[in-house]
Parts: C-alpha cells; sequence; structure tokens
C-alpha cells in the first residue's frame, strides 16, 4: 500500500508543480518517474517489434522504454495533420459558413453554434475547435441578445458531439490508449461506441439547458445586425478540405464496406490505412498544397504541449502496475457489490479529471477495466464506457480546459457570472452520469 501511495502523491505532485510553475506537467511527471524507477524499479516491459524484452530493473533504460509510442503516432499525427487546416484558415471559414446559415433565426443561434463547434471538431480539430470557434460564438450571441450561460453549453456540447470521432485527434489518442491498455480490444469500434453515448449526452444537455435558461427569448431590444457573410474558400483552402475528407473517407470506407461485403481489399486497407498513415499522408498533401508554412504551423498552431502532456503521464501511468497501483484500485473496486462498480468508476473518472487533463488519468483506469468487468458482471466495453461519461461531463468545469476554452471570447463581466454556474452544473453531470452508470442502459446492445 505504501508504494501506492507513493505513485499518487507523485502524481498529484507532478500536477500541483506544473500549476505552480506554469510548466508541462507531463515533463514534471518523467522526472518524478526515473526517480521512483531508480529507487523501486520498473515492472518488465515486453518485447515489440522493434526493440527486445526489458526484464524488471532499476535502470533508467526500462523507464525510457515505456514511453508510449502507439499513443504518440496516434495523437501527434492528426494533430500535425489538423494544425495545417487550422494555419490557413480553412477550419475557421468553415465555422463561419455554418454560423451565417442561421442568420435570420437568432433564437436558433445557440443551435449555430453546437452545430459549428461539432462540424470544426470532426472536421479534424478535435476538442481544439473551442479555441477556433468560441472568440466568433461570443461575438455573434452577444451582439445578438443571447441568453449567456448558454453559449459555453452550446460550444461544449457541440465539442462533445464532434470532437471525439475516430478521425479526430482525439479520437485517434483513444483509440490508442484502449488498444494499447486493453489486449485484444478494437479501438475503432470502441471509439464508435463511445460516441454515440457522448452523442447522446450533448443533445439532451443542450435541450435540457435550453429549456432552463429560455434560450430561445433573444433580448431584441440589444441585438443588432451581427452578421455579414463570410468569404468563400480560397483554391488552397478548397485543396485542404478535400484532403481531410478524402483522408477521413480512407479510414471509414473500407471498414464501413468490409463490414457487409468482405473483400481482400478493403481488409488490407483496413488494416494497413491507419490514423497516423492517413494523417501523415494528409501532412504531405496539405503541406504542398495548403499554402501553409511548415515553420508557422510547427511553431504556432501543433499542440506541442499537450503531445508532451498526455506522453509524459503516459510514461508515468506505466508504474501504476510495478507499484501495485491497478490491483489495490481493482481489488477496492471488486469487493463493491457489482452494481456499484460502472458508477463508482464514473465517480473516480470525475473527481480526478476535476483537477487534471482526463487523459492523465485514462490509462490507468483503461488498465483495470478488464478485471473490474468480470466483478460487475458487464461487457469490458461497458466499462470503458463508464469511464469515458466520467472524465468526459466534468470538462465543463471552468477550471479544466474544456469550461476554460468555452469562455474565451466572452465579456470580462459575463464570465465572472458564468464561472460558479458552471463549476455547479459540472457537478451536477458528474453526478448524474454516476446515476446513469447504474442502469442497464451502460451496456446497451452488448
Amino acid at each position: 500500500m505504501s508504494t501506492v501511495i507513493i505513485f499518487f502523491i507523485g502524481f498529484i505532485l507532478a500536477v500541483v508543480i506544473a500549476q505552480k510553475f506554469k510548466i508541462n506537467a507531463g515533463i514534471v511527471a518523467i522526472g518524478f518517474g526515473f526517480i521512483l524507477t531508480w529507487i523501486f524499479g520498473h515492472g518488465p516491459i515486453p518485447a515489440t517489434d522493434t526493440a527486445a524484452a526489458i526484464p524488471a530493473n532499476n535502470t533508467s533504460a526500462s523507464f525510457i522504454r515505456s514511453f508510449p509510442i502507439t499513443l504518440f503516432w496516434n495523437y501527434s499525427m492528426p494533430v500535425i495533420f489538423y494544425a495545417f487546416a487550422q494555419a490557413n484558415g480553412t477550419l475557421e471559414v468553415l465555422g463561419k459558413k455554418i454560423a451565417y446559415a442561421f442568420r435570420n433565426a437568432r433564437w436558433a443561434l445557440p443551435i449555430a453554434v453546437y452545430v459549428m463547434a461539432a462540424a470544426v471538431a470532426a472536421a479534424g480539430a478535435g476538442t481544439m475547435n473551442t479555441f477556433i470557434v468560441a472568440p466568433l460564438a461570443w461575438g455573434l450571441c452577444v451582439a445578438a441578445g443571447v441568453t449567456p450561460l448558454i453559449v459555453p453549453v452550446a460550444l461544449w456540447s457541440g465539442s462533445f458531439l464532434g470532437a471525439f470521432l475516430p478521425w479526430t485527434s482525439n479520437g485517434a489518442l483513444l483509440t490508442g490508449m484502449y488498444e494499447n491498455a486493453i489486449e485484444g480490444m478494437n479501438g475503432m469500434e470502441m471509439q464508435v461506441r463511445v460516441c454515440v453515448y457522448y452523442a447522446c449526452l450533448s443533445l439532451v444537455f443542450l435541450l435540457v439547458m435550453f429549456l432552463i435558461t429560455r434560450a430561445w427569448r433573444v433580448d431584441e431590444n440589444g441585438a443588432k445586425d451581427f452578421m455579414n457573410k463570410p468569404e468563400d474558400f480560397n483554391g488552397q483552402q478548397k485543396s485542404t478540405l478535400i484532403i481531410i475528407f478524402t483522408c477521413i473517407g480512407l479510414l471509414l470506407v473500407p471498414s464501413i464496406i468490409n463490414q457487409f461485403l468482405p473483400n481482400p481489399v478493403c481488409k488490407w486497407m483496413s488494416s494497413n490505412l491507419s490514423i497516423p498513415v492517413t494523417s501523415i499522408i494528409g501532412i504531405s498533401l496539405v503541406a504542398i498544397l495548403g499554402g501553409a508554412s511548415i515553420k508557422e504551423t510547427f511553431g504556432k498552431y501543433v499542440n506541442w504541449n499537450m503531445i508532451l502532456l498526455i506522453t509524459g503521464m503516459g510514461m508515468y501511468c506505466t508504474l501504476a502496475n510495478t507499484f501495485g497501483v491497478v490491483k489495490t484500485l481493482g481489488d477496492l473496486l471488486q469487493n463493491l457489490p457489482g452494481n456499484f462498480i460502472a458508477p463508482a468508476l464514473s465517480l473516480i473518472g470525475s473527481a480526478l479529471s476535476f483537477v487534471t487533463s482526463a487523459s492523465t488519468v485514462q490509462p490507468m483506469l483503461f488498465t483495470m477495466a478488464p478485471a473490474l468487468a468480470g466483478a460487475a458482471g458487464l461487457p469490458v466495453a461497458a466499462i470503458i464506457v463508464a469511464i469515458q461519461m466520467g472524465v468526459g461531463v466534468t470538462s465543463f468545469s471552468p477550471v479544466s480546459t474544456g469550461g476554460a476554452a468555452a469562455l474565451i471570447g466572452a465579456p470580462a463581466e459575463v464570465s465572472n457570472k458564468l464561472f460558479t454556474k458552471m463549476l455547479i452544473i459540472a457537478v451536477c453531470l458528474m453526478v448524474c452520469t454516476a446515476l446513469f452508470c447504474a442502469t442497464p442502459l451502460i451496456s446497451v446492445g452488448l
């Protein structure tokens, strides 16, 4: 138990130090990982296609070998790909065109924001869509006299609808996490299932908040002409859109065809044209045709901070097995009545993601899923859904990245008033999600 406590102390210290000194928590976690490996050792690391197995020992090499290579490729390549689409303005113009379609129905502007956030996210921006869409959304909604609280709700809900599709950077990240943590898991199928639950959550949340805030009541006195026709896509942006949707098609179409008409060609394509591969193809084509400077894109638009955070925390979380964290938490949860395991996991995920990024805690929780599924009498996929629902909902909190990003562009007096309301709503979402995970709906279709 003492090493379990040490593991969590290291985890918490990495987050606290990073927040205090404004540095990357992943880098701090790697530093702690080296220190703990030297003191306590690192568990055995199996062989890969490029390196032999390393037995349990306390050398630096054993910890370095724990670098999550699959996770890195699945996450960083889509991030770089869609950074080019952001750099040349393609995603911004796409968002403006969707909003413009609602210019004559101001009461429906929250729905426009929802659709705009979902479309930009699904086009590849992932959860980064909020940073692109939020300033535009706030400018439109304030000018139109829309109830302020519905704006972050629409931004966050739209992001949930589109940001976790398998071809986005976030969806690719989670696909890699599933396959990395759970042997034999089909990451793509699992993420599609999670997306269905997220889509239902986003729609229900938006509808409930739309009714509670009476968002259809627009302040006509304060509203003014707020929409000008957006510019058309230029040639380079059109090329970028074609490349984006072609890459998405390469991921989806062969898999869909192979489900109904199995054939060697589609089987080869679905097996080999993975997210990193199609992203690299896209990067090459957009770099040539998209008109965005490679130097500027890599320096300004690629989210290196998040890449380092995810891989650094991923490395540190490999110590969870060595220190018995997974076994200890698993034993505690397995002693609960079966019906309580899924909601308990949801609450744990929610609580942890309140203080740190969901991607820093998911690898540890996913590792526990197979054993807990047996204790709960549920499929592993249902346990994954419970975890994902839990870590997702508290991102609406204004102290998390998701909630904070949804306030970008809001007038200062508005954001100050919304802070407490968003925090309370995040806690309510946390409780409601745990209750939902206690129902049979968590395993529908399995």
